[in-house]
């Protein structure tokens, strides 16, 4: 692990990042057009996370395995100059990798669908289902196609279990939250310690513990395989549990990168297990399988925000319908608890914790996406301080319009004035008195679409001025510029969501 981390720390530091590219990148890009994958930083992410694995780091593949195809479907759609809606290509490149990894066809078209593209498109189900189907087919070519967690486990075989179940998916959803709120949440990091070298701090903390507890070093998924069949004392797996949880926060959050999704399958393993041996001590007949792979589904669900896809997967895991159906319901409960006590998933905290709110919906984030610097209109009426009231009326009505705006010889945005009001005013042959045009409502260059919106929706009048940091006024915004760009943003999301 600590050759690891400095290998890790080598690639970040030569590659210049801000930070490593995951799933999450690719759910923005889904949703934004402009905020389209970086291929490079994308393909050194994986690679960073192969050389983790390598070392024994305690992260999962899948997650940057996820990334690396939504960065070559995009990139193929750049290549084939976007024929193709380069949402659909990256969410095949996305399901791809989860039919590969996991041996799951169906669940990488849900998945797709689910948690990347988050919108039933009827376009993108037949691309999507043959780029899964193909990548299966491939990868069972040269790994074969054994399901990965194939055992005998069955399902619901008396009406007590379901209870059982429906407390395991309680507990998933409080335990993933917990390991949410580390991956995500504030962490005291130093910040004397160049973030390059965090790796090695990592790789040394993954060493000194692989050293007493080896099984949470790596994807785990042979530990996975034996809890599924063998039995642990639940101080074993509590320490399992804990030490997973611990060391995976632990990596992803010192840079030394790798996926959340085989961490979280392990953690949830553990901890239906723990519940299972608890449940045994009063019912020695029960299904110490079925509650583990509970388990396992219920906190990897809450964790990539996929209850279905996740239900689909251990479906496809397992190759058994029953265990599916049991594991359901866990997964259900589980994602109520933790959207109420955290969110809906890692991924769109990482993204919140970047002021990007992905449930804000794909018109919503198009509109966060577009500036409106560069649609201020310069066609304005300006005025002066010492104009009097009689030449502000001449000049408004030469030009036609109901509004003017007083700038100073600096350029800044002193007011704005009305023709109606100033009509009223008795004395024509002065300058207004500063309390009748210092109140308007302004917006900043730096606003986007949406906010512009928002703080324009009880507006009344022709124009909105803009202006810079500096306060000088840069020129004027109208409703009717907005309520185009909504119009555009809602064609879009049409074109892309309806069949041609």
């Amino acid at each position: 692990p600590i050759i690891a981390g400095i290998i890790v720390s080598i690639i970040y530091k030569l590659a210049n990042l801000d930070r490593w590219h995951g799933p999450a990148e690719s759910i923005l890009a889904a949703h934004v057009p402009e905020r389209r994958p970086n291929t490079e930083a994308g393909l050194l992410s994986t690679l960073a996370s192969a050389v983790s694995l390598a070392g024994g780091a305690s992260v999962g593949q899948y997650g940057p395995l996820v990334h690396f195809g939504g960065v070559i479907g995009d990139y193929i759609s750049k290549l084939t100059k976007d024929q193709t809606s380069p949402h659909i290509l990256l969410a095949c490149g996305a399901a791809s990798a989860v039919s590969s990894g996991f041996g799951a066809p169906i669940a990488g078209l849900i998945f797709a669908h689910e948690v990347i593209v988050r919108h039933f498109s009827l376009k993108a189900i037949a691309p999507i289902l043959i780029a899964s189907i193909v990548a299966h087919t491939v990868s069972t070519e040269f790994y074969g196609g054994e399901p990965l967690f194939a055992a005998e486990i069955g399902g619901i075989s008396q009406l007590y279990e379901i209870l059982p179940l429906i407390l395991i998916g309680i507990l998933s959803g409080i335990v993933a939250s917990v390991y949410m709120r580390g991956l995500t949440g504030y962490l005291p990091i130093p910040s004397r310690i160049p973030k390059y070298f965090l790796p090695v701090i990592a790789g040394s903390i993954c060493g000194v513990v692989g050293l007493f507890v080896p099984e949470v070093l790596g994807l785990g998924s042979e530990t996975i395989q034996s809890l599924l069949v063998e039995k642990k004392s639940i101080i074993s797996l509590i320490i399992l549990l804990i030490t997973k949880l611990f060391l995976t926060v632990i990596c992803i959050r010192f840079n030394l990168f790798g996926g959340i999704f085989s961490p979280a399958l392990f953690i949830g393993t553990t901890l239906g297990c723990m519940f299972a041996a608890f449940f045994e001590m009063f019912i020695p007949n029960a299904n110490v399988a079925l509650f583990a792979v509970a388990g396992m589904a219920a906190v990897t669900g809450s964790v990539i925000g996929g209850p279905i896809s996740t239900m689909m997967i251990i479906f496809e895991l397992t190759s058994d319908y029953q265990v599916a159906l049991g594991a359901g319901i866990s997964i259900c409960f589980a994602n109520l608890v933790s959207s109420k006590i955290y969110g809906h998933s890692a991924f769109d905290q990482l993204l919140l914790n970047r002021d990007i709110d992905i449930q804000l919906g794909r018109d919503s984030l198009q509109l966060q996406s577009i500036n409106i610097e560069g649609m201020v209109r310069k066609d304005y009426i300006r005025l002066s301080k010492e104009h009097s009231i009689e030449n502000m009326i001449e000049i408004l009505s030469k030009a036609k319009t109901g509004e003017g705006y007083i700038i100073n010889p600096r350029g800044i945005l002193v007011g704005k004035v009305l023709l109606p009001e100033i009509l009223l005013i008795s004395n024509k042959s002065s300058p207004p008195k500063e309390e009748s045009y210092i109140n308007f409502l302004c917006l900043n260059e730096k606003n986007n679409v949406l906010e512009s919106i928002e703080k324009i929706k009880d507006f009344v009048g022709e124009s909105v001025p803009v202006i810079g940091e500096d306060k000088r006024m840069l020129g004027v915004i109208t409703e009717s510029d907005l309520f185009n760009q909504m119009l555009s943003a809602e064609n879009l999301r049409k074109k892309e969501e309806l069949s041609d």
